[in-house]
This record gives structure tokens, C-alpha cells and sequence, in this order.
């Protein structure tokens, strides 16, 4: 039987040991390790032998993965959930498990030590979109979210106020209207998630750019670390062409 494991202080810490050889590729662990986002699952909150850190789709995995605990742990990931990198394994548990249901796919890591701040502020000068490129706030995060097609994804934030008091985001207006948003998904004291997304109609024309220019900017500027993790050949064009330097690339797995 699994339980929901609160993030507590002493449960977190509990988590950050767990988790302390689990590989970051992104920032999900860590935010919920600070309490931040997300959510844990374990087999006995009194005694746990297995741990799950899950944030939107996106689950990691520690603990005995060997052990009589680990198979049940692993049928709660989702139809469509991802099968992140995990403690050493997992992966290969997992693969037992679900078999040809489970399956493989590369994403791609980045480094931010080369981001440039004159290199993001050229970007944005010289883009068409630079002079309606605008950082967020409550009214703005409530149309990117609104709609059946949202442009701001808020399932892991109490609301359009808890994002703007935790988070970054920027718009571009087109004729005042938002058409895009680059945001931190994932937040945490050293940093945040990049994600971004445009509008159908207004797609390759540069406004991708323009919004992680500006949301990238404002995190060189701040002290935090933005974080960017690629599923495409697209999102890496966009992140090489912003200053960050390819460093790496790593499975997960897709849950049919």
C-alpha cells in the first residue's frame, strides 16, 4: 500500500537523502525537496523503502528498487507519465515491469555558464518582438492561463497570485493581446524551469526568442540559475541560440 508522503522538514530531509545520487536534470527534485512543488509518494511514511517524487508528469524514483515495495511504487506512474532519471535501478525495474509499455526516448541537458547578459539584451534590441516583450503579473498570468489552450500552465501553483509571488514570466502583446509566455514551471531558492510556449499563428517568427531572452535576462540578473531541459531539436536550436552550451544527453521513459 502506498502513501502520500507530506513535505514535512523531517520528511524532506528524508527525501534529500534518498534522492542524494539521483541525477538533476532539471529542477523538479529539488523543489519539492524545499517544499516548494510537487508532491511525494512512499510505502510506509512510519518506515519507507521506496520513494516517489512526482511534479505534473514528471516522476523520479528512489530507494530499493530491488525490493518487494518497488513494483507497486512503480504502478502509480500514469498512463503518459514520464519515467525520469532515478536512483541507480529504477530504470531498469521499471523496463522489467512494464516491458514494451515502457518506452525510451533522448532528452537533452544544458549548461548556463557561457549565458551572456550583452548577448540576451542584443537578442531582445534587435528582435521585432523586444518592444512588446513584457514581464507578467497577476492580470497577465490569469489570460495566459485561461482557455482550452493555455499558454501558462498553472496546475502546480495555488494561483495567478502564488505564481507571480514565486516565479518569473514574460508575454509578448500583439495588439495587446498575449501570444506566448516564457515561465518558470519548476521554482526553487537557486532557480527555475524554463518553459515556454507561443500561440499557433505566431509561431517561427521569433517570439520564442524573445520571451526566453527576456525571462533568461531577468534570471541572470536575480542570481538564479535558469534551467533548460530539451525534448526536440527545436528547444535546443532556441537554447544554443540564447548561450547555452549543450552538456549532455540522458533516457527517460514514456509510460504507454
Amino acid at each position: 500500500m502506498l502513501e502520500p508522503y507530506a513535505l514535512t522538514p523531517s520528511h524532506r530531509l528524508t527525501l534529500a537523502t534518498a534522492f542524494r545520487s539521483c541525477p538533476r536534470v532539471d529542477t523538479a527534485i529539488d523543489c519539492a525537496i524545499e517544499g516548494q512543488l510537487g508532491r511525494a509518494l512512499v510505502d510506509s511514511v512510519a518506515s519507507p523503502t521506496v520513494f516517489a517524487i512526482t511534479v505534473g508528469p514528471f516522476w523520479y524514483f528512489a530507494g530499493d528498487a530491488e525490493g518487494p515495495a518497488a513494483e507497486a511504487l512503480l504502478h502509480a506512474l500514469p498512463a503518459f507519465g514520464l519515467l525520469m532519471p532515478s536512483t541507480p535501478g529504477w530504470h531498469e525495474r521499471g523496463q522489467a515491469v512494464f516491458g514494451p509499455d515502457l518506452r525510451g526516448f533522448p532528452r537533452y541537458s544544458f549548461a548556463t555558464e557561457r549565458l551572456n547578459v550583452a548577448h540576451l539584451q542584443a537578442l531582445l534590441a534587435t528582435s521585432p518582438h523586444g518592444p512588446h516583450t513584457r514581464a507578467v503579473d497577476v492580470a497577465l498570468v490569469s489570460q495566459l492561463a485561461a482557455g482550452a489552450e493555455p499558454l501558462l500552465d498553472l496546475s502546480d501553483f495555488d494561483s495567478a497570485e502564488d505564481f507571480v509571488a514565486r516565479s518569473l514570466g514574460y508575454t509578448v502583446l500583439a495588439d495587446g493581446v498575449p501570444i506566448g509566455a516564457a515561465y518558470g514551471s519548476l521554482v526553487n531558492s537557486r532557480g527555475l524551469e524554463v518553459s515556454v510556449f507561443v500561440a499557433e499563428p505566431f509561431r517561427r517568427r521569433g517570439v520564442a526568442t524573445a520571451l526566453a531572452a527576456g525571462l533568461v535576462l531577468a534570471c541572470l540578473r536575480r542570481g538564479l540559475r535558469p534551467n533548460w531541459d530539451a525534448a526536440n531539436p527545436e528547444s535546443c536550436a532556441l537554447a544554443e541560440k540564447l548561450g547555452f552550451v549543450a552538456a549532455g544527453t540522458y533516457k527517460a521513459f514514456y509510460h504507454l
